[in-house]
């Protein structure tokens, strides 16, 4: 499992550079995580690139917490990359922090999960 979110993969991948002023290298560092607000984002498909030669996925859960739109306008995109690069299925949830879908969402990730 690989968690590509923001507290995932993509806050700690890629290193500071150790040449020059370090507070550009910092915030150089800082603008190349490919975050869903950055566009264009094609850092985030080639960080999904890796993570999926690295991990070799049977299939994609595709999170957006409902704070967070961005995710959501990326979404279609993700799900196309992934299935016509990689031939892997995508489940896009949507979710908060509150357990109300619980159950909900447990459902459809079993659903998912019997296809693969």
């Amino acid at each position: 499992m690989a968690c590509e979110n923001c507290s995932g993969v993509k806050s700690f991948d890629g290193l500071v550079e150790e040449t020059g002023e370090p507070l550009a290298a910092i915030a150089r560092r800082y603008l190349r995580i490919p975050c869903s607000i950055m566009t264009p984002n094609a850092g985030r498909l080639d960080l999904l690139d890796r993570l999926t030669r690295e991990m070799r996925p049977h299939g994609v859960v595709d999170l957006t917490w409902q704070c967070c739109h961005t995710y959501n306008v990326e979404a279609p995109l993700i799900a196309a990359h992934m299935r016509d690069r990689h031939g892997l299925p995508t489940l896009h949830i949507e979710t908060d922090y509150a357990d109300a879908d619980t159950e909900q969402l447990r459902t459809r990730i079993e659903a998912f999960l019997e296809i693969l």
